[in-house]
């Protein structure tokens, strides 16, 4: 059994518990979440990268020789923390308050619509992994934000992850 699915439905079922106690269902629970702050998508995956060198070439490229993107495929990027080095583009001193670890470094880039993106090699499979979110105005209905997503999600692993110039395989194509 998957320990972190162990433990996230016991936190559901507590959830459950305590939603049951005020009259409500887990369904009607979540839609009034939705209500009030909005429909959140996600959109996460990973390429298989069989190299560790091209995993650190694509860390490096989206460091930017330090000179990290404003801009990705046409859509402003508000900040970015890579905890391969510890920076934190929002913080006064820029260093990240996570902790940061070179042998497995993180980069999460967040921007101005509210998207967020991280990229990150898995520790334990040759994979590239991707985690790739967003939340949409109060009102938006989840199919139009699930196809902003997916658009926006298009072009973010062009651009950063430059699949084909780097040789990443999607998993449909193993």
């Amino acid at each position: 059994p998957d320990k972190d699915g162990i433990s996230a439905i016991g936190i559901v079922a507590t959830m459950a518990a305590s939603v049951c106690s005020r009259g409500e269902t887990l369904v009607s629970h979540l839609q009034h979440l939705h209500d009030k702050y909005g429909e959140f998508v996600c959109n996460n995956g990973y390429y298989r990268c069989n190299d560790p060198a091209i995993v650190k070439r694509i860390i490096e490229q989206m460091r930017n020789g330090g000179r990290y993107y404003e801009n990705v495929g046409g859509y402003d990027v508000e900040s970015i923390r890579d905890l391969g080095i510890g920076y934190d583009s929002t913080t006064k001193d820029k260093k990240a308050m996570l902790p940061s670890s070179a042998s497995s470094p993180m980069i999460t880039f967040r921007f101005d619509n509210g998207c967020v993106a991280q990229f990150r090699a898995s520790g334990t499979e040759p994979k590239f992994k991707y985690y790739i979110e967003m939340r949409g105005r109060l009102g938006e209905k989840k199919a139009d934000v699930e196809k902003r997503l997916t658009k926006m999600s298009g072009v973010i692993l062009e651009e950063l992850l430059r699949p084909a110039e780097n040789g990443l395989i999607l998993p449909s194509n193993l």
